[in-house]
């Protein structure tokens, strides 16, 4: 677990200079009677001497008893971050959760359609298909391939209007170098890194290697793709940055969404405390917001922002209260309660 996400350092910090003072004027005042008995043993009587002994007893227990409550703190200290750690990963699960939840309902509606109207809806997905496949074809200066590519989404695809331009490529590739395709290939590339479509970017090298794997630039490619992405980090930290420090809650939340792409374990558990106080900021702001819709008697987007609160920061004590509040709001706003 991260040190710099637990909340409790300063508890830590305090239980270890207690500690280490507690155990200094202890060692102290344990010299001091081990220093008395000695001089008791060498000057006075077995019976009065024995007397110092209870004394060195007492420090030596109390010396032993500061050391566990200060391993008991450590422990407790522990636990409490292991519980917020437990806490961010259940919350983040939960995201992942209402994600799929979103990525099933929206499978049960494409079920439902029509095959014309998942056609039309994946149209799109579909030309860019095509253009990677005849894109391979051409690299490879397979012509033969590439014209049965052609044919086949003529006739067997149903997608003739694509055919007069896929021709005009097969054509425009006879007449090029295979340099000429990889620095076309390569302008893909950065338009795909211009537009931060990695996955694009990356699946385009990954066959450019497998096509052309002796070739200089198309072996440059990785380094390129991860200068590419290192640099679009920066950019978003130092956006990040500027937007926690100007205070733009929105702003902030959306940069942090978007670098939770980029970062590694480490840079994500440096963030991790100005994370938390930025989306505690924005949860002040949904309660003031809600508390003045309240106050207004703006019942409809007083319901709005409430459920606004209750699905972005479902485990919080805002959210339970929202949650008693939301079927009396939406009586009152003429809404349905929800299921």
């Amino acid at each position: 677990m991260p040190e710099n996400a637990g909340r409790y350092k300063w508890v830590a910090v305090a239980a270890k200079v207690w500690a280490i003072a507690s155990l200094v004027a202890l060692v102290i005042m344990l010299a001091i009677s081990v220093a008395r008995a000695i001089v008791a043993i060498q000057e006075l009587p077995a019976d009065q001497w024995v007397g110092v002994l209870p004394a060195i007893l007492l420090e030596l227990v109390a010396i032993a008893l500061v050391a566990m409550v200060y391993g008991l703190a450590m422990v407790l200290i522990d636990n409490q971050r292991g519980v917020q750690s437990a806490t961010d990963r259940i919350r983040r699960l939960e995201s992942v959760l209402e994600a799929l939840h979103e990525s099933s309902r929206r499978l049960v509606d494409l079920s439902q359609m029509s095959d014309a109207a998942k056609s039309l809806l994946y149209r799109q997905r579909e030309a860019e298909a095509i253009d990677e496949v005849l894109h391979d074809h051409l690299i490879r200066q397979d012509y033969a391939s590439a014209e049965a590519l052609v044919s086949d989404v003529e006739t067997r695809l149903g997608h003739p209007e694509q055919v007069p331009r896929l021709r005009k490529a097969i054509a425009a590739a006879r007449e090029t170098t295979v340099e000429q395709k990889v620095d076309s290939a390569m302008k893909r590339i950065d338009e795909f890194i211009a537009a931060q479509d990695w996955d694009k970017a990356v699946r385009l090298a990954r066959r450019l290697m497998q096509l052309l794997p002796k070739n200089a630039k198309v072996a440059a490619l990785p380094q390129r793709l991860r200068d590419a992405q290192t640099r679009h980090k920066r950019d978003l930290l130092q956006a990040y940055g500027e937007a926690v420090k100007n205070g733009d809650i929105d702003r902030s939340i959306d940069l942090i969404s978007e670098l939770d792409k980029y970062l590694t374990p480490a840079e994500a558990a440096a963030l991790e405390e100005s994370a938390r106080g930025v989306f505690r900021a924005r949860l002040h702001n949904f309660g003031v917001q809600f508390a003045i819709r309240v106050t207004e008697e703006n019942w409809a987007e007083a319901v709005a922002i409430g459920e606004q609160i209750v699905q972005e920061y479902p485990n919080s004590r805002m959210a339970q209260e929202v949650r008693q509040k939301m079927t009396t709001l939406r009586a009152l706003a003429g809404q349905a309660p929800a299921e």
